[in-house]
């Protein structure tokens, strides 16, 4: 959220103490014009629904500027489901109180939902009901994210029949629950398309590809707001969530309030600039709504970048400075924790370098910002 509180120097010295490790980020300033976000005291604050969308920002019930922080879980998120999703609680739990976010995102793998012959898989929704319920209960705002990646070799990418029938189901539960965001479709892949402008089209619009009908986030946002979905929306853009270059041009219209999302904002060879950053998103914040729907850093060449002890914090203060949230990936020892405590983040040492089995990441980092902006 975005508020402005008067602290006590004592507070305000614990605060600043605590973020010390955090360099490159920038200070916060007595001005309400010095600084976009500014920290907070205090315990970890909540938003609550319902949220609204007005011109470039998303609002919350109290009218103040909704900025999400926290965690992706991933439990529910892919095949395994049932082996993976037994530390999702604990998870869930550490979100709230070592983490100090304010909204969690629950991977929730679109095919799991669905017996062979079509019919709910009960087992699975209840894991999605108790998880969500959970977050919900620990006062954070919660967003249910269609994940589709690792789905049968068919699934290229982008919202099929099924995707609908998911949010049918999703809708009945939460479609009037005013502090659960839908995230409609997690990393739409590149399908049907060979330029930016015919990609952009397809994911916008939908089309046939290779025999199979694919839903455009305009025709699948749109229906999930006519089967009674209030919920605010969150739309991640194309090339896997990874760009949201022209999504002034390709815009999703009549179907609000909705934020569009960004995924890992530069792979692991692009640069790790602001420069790079304004083209892929951020010369588009102050026209859309817009956050950071996930991201991570840590030391493995899956998910590395070699100059993170200056770009990391970089990046964290390009998304203060544009108005963004982060949603981090994941409570997984090596990336964001250290060990099973999910208390004991990773950090950025010295010897930092993209190589597996490296026990090092910017989970101290994504700790102390959602401390300073929640706490």
């Amino acid at each position: 959220m975005l508020k402005r509180l008067t602290v006590s120097a004592g507070c305000l010295a614990l605060v600043l103490a605590g973020l010390a490790g955090v360099t490159g980020m920038a200070q916060a300033s007595s001005s309400a014009q010095a600084s976009p976000r500014a920290p907070q005291a205090a315990a970890c604050r909540h938003v609550t629904g319902p949220f609204h969308e007005r011109k470039n920002e998303i609002t919350d019930s109290a009218g103040e500027r909704y900025i999400p922080d926290g965690i992706v879980i991933t439990g529910l998120g892919n095949p395994n489901w049932a082996a993976r999703a037994t530390g999702d609680s604990a998870e869930i739990s550490a979100s709230a109180a070592s983490w100090c976010a304010n909204t969690l995102e629950l991977q929730v793998f679109q095919y799991a939902l669905f017996n062979a012959g079509g019919s709910i898989n009960s087992a699975f929704l209840k894991l999605v009901e108790s998880e969500v319920s959970q977050g919900l209960a620990l006062g954070l705002a919660v967003a249910i994210d269609d994940q589709t990646e690792g789905g049968p070799p068919n699934s290229a990418g982008l919202p099929e029949a099924q995707t609908k029938t998911f949010w049918n189901e999703l809708t009945s539960l939460y479609g009037n629950n005013p502090d659960v965001i839908f995230d409609l479709y997690n990393e739409p892949r590149r399908v049907g398309g060979n330029n930016e402008q015919a990609i952009w089209e397809y994911w916008l619009k939908g089309g046939i590809y290779q025999g199979t009908k694919f839903i455009g986030m305009q025709t699948l946002a749109r229906y999930v707001r006519r089967i009674g979905s209030h919920n605010l929306f969150w739309i991640e853009g194309p090339h896997t969530g990874g760009s949201l270059q022209y999504v002034n041009k390709y815009q999703v219209t009549k179907a609000g309030p909705l934020e569009y999302g960004i995924n890992h904002p530069g792979g692991v060879t692009a640069p790790h600039n602001a420069a790079y950053w304004n083209t892929r998103f951020g010369n588009n914040a102050s026209v859309v709504p817009m956050t950071d729907t996930e991201w991570t850093n840590y030391a493995s060449t899956r998910s590395c970048w070699a100059n993170a002890p200056k770009s990391v914090p970089r990046l964290l203060q390009y998304l203060t400075q544009h108005h963004m949230g982060l949603m981090a990936w994941t409570l997984i020892p090596g990336v964001l924790v250290e060990s099973a405590n999910l208390a004991d983040p990773t950090r950025i040492k010295s010897n930092w370098a993209c190589k597996n089995g490296l026990d090092q990441g910017a989970g101290r980092q994504i700790m102390q910002f959602f401390r300073k902006y929640n706490g």
